[in-house]
Order: structure tokens, then sequence, then C-alpha cells
């Protein structure tokens, strides 16, 4: 499956969950070909989206800026992501990360309906093996309806073991 075929499986009013903590191991094809897909068709697509802590520009500045984005937790550090939560545009609470992992297997935030997850491959077991990412992952992974795992082959296979 492509980009723009996994981004296809979001829909509105999803809940949403990727891995990535800080600017590392986020999912980047599957959030632009989503935000293209919107900015072009022009429909009405909100989801509520979770993630291990900040992401890169790929993911809350291309959300953002084609107006995906209704709810954000629990971390944030993208600047248009930022003005849109202050001037009330989306609903943002800023959670403590060693709590998030709990409140998202509580149940706080509702059911996850999709989570996509960046790795650098599956092996034959059919285990995802991590890019430079774990963080709450295997919550996420663990609490999703649907899994999108998507393959970042510009990572080395040698990061396999290696992760936070």
């Amino acid at each position: 499956m492509n980009p723009e075929q996994a981004a296809e499986l979001v829909k509105d009013g999803m809940i949403v969950a990727t891995s990535g903590f800080t600017p590392a191991g986020y999912p980047k094809a599957v959030p632009l070909a989503l935000a293209k897909r919107v900015k072009k068709s022009k429909e009405k697509l909100q989801i509520s989206l979770l993630t291990g802590a900040s992401v890169g520009e790929e993911l809350d500045g291309a959300l953002t800026e084609a107006g995906v984005i209704a709810r954000r937790y629990p971390y944030q550090t993208n600047k248009l992501l930022r003005n849109n939560i202050n001037s009330g545009g989306i609903a943002y609470a800023d959670i403590h990360l060693s709590h998030f992992a709990q409140q998202v297997r509580y149940g706080f935030f509702g059911e996850i309906d999709l989570a996509i997850i960046e790795a650098i491959a599956i092996d034959e077991e059919g285990n995802i093996i991590p890019s430079t990412s774990v963080g709450v992952s295997p919550t996420f992974i663990d609490r999703a309806k649907s899994i999108i795992v998507e393959v970042n082959n510009g990572q080395p296979l040698e990061l396999e073991g290696i992760h936070d």
C-alpha cells in the first residue's frame, strides 16, 4: 500500500495516534499524503491527534496547515499548531509525558481508531522493528482498532534493538 492509499483510511472524526518522540521516529509519508488529499479535495476531515511527544513539520505542520487537526495531545512545539491552539482553532491539553500512556490505556482520550507507526522493517514473524523512537507506540498499537506501519527505508536496518 502506498502513502496515498494509507491516507484514504483516515476518516473525519477519527482518533489517530502516531509514533514519534521529538522529531524522531514519527511517520512522514502518510501524514503528508493526508494533508495533500484534504487540501486538494477540500473535504471536511478533522481528527484528534495523539503522539508520543512533539513531532516534526511533516506531521504537526502539514496537518495543521491542511486544517486536519481538531484536537492535539499531549505535547507540541510547532509554531503554526501553537498559533492555532492559542487562537482557539484547535483544542489542546498539555499532558505530562510520564502520565500519557497510562491515560491512553484508561481510555481518557477515547478509543484509538488508527495508529500510524514508523518502522525500519517488519520481521518474518510480524514484529515491528521501530526506527528511532518507541515511546508510547506499544500502547497505541495495543489500543488501536487498525494499524498502519510506515516503513522508513532511509533508516539503516542496524537500528534494530537500539531505541528509546
